[in-house]
């Protein structure tokens, strides 16, 4: 189990430096990989992304973020299926406006995260984020 969490450990501090080398994700993202984010502060909908849109969310993120930081707070692996479960939070600051987030604005969360995995790469991940009350 210690080398799912460690894809896991390995995606999320990609994510934390908004990394956008789809050859990095390559390493640790099955290539039909495929994350649900379920509606939140700035999606009021269910989000699926595929690989490609993963990459391209996160050079979204790149314009709009700086500081990202992710803090696990909880990891918990399942010792019958390749799946880990991710408590913990993150933080970043806006760049610019961006719906309730205004530039500058320091904002934080709790999430969630569910990863299943194949062929020891994320194949499905299911994300709740829940943002603090500014």
């Amino acid at each position: 189990m210690s080398e799912y969490i460690d894809v896991i450990t390995t995606y999320f501090n990609l994510a934390q430096h908004l990394t956008v080398d789809s050859a990095a994700y390559a390493e640790v993202l099955h290539s039909e990989v495929q994350q649900t984010e379920y509606p939140n502060l700035f999606s009021k909908t269910v989000q699926h992304r595929n690989f490609e849109e993963i990459v391209d969310n996160l050079r979204a993120g790149r314009e709009l973020l700086r500081d990202t930081h992710y803090e696990l707070q909880r990891i918990v692996s399942s010792s019958t299926e390749a799946s880990v479960l991710i408590e913990g939070r993150w933080e970043a600051t806006f760049t610019n406006d961006l719906g309730p987030a205004m530039r500058g604005q320091r904002l934080s969360a709790q999430i969630c995260s569910i990863f299943d995995l194949v062929d020891g790469k994320i194949y499905r991940h299911r994300q709740y984020i829940c943002y603090d009350q500014a």
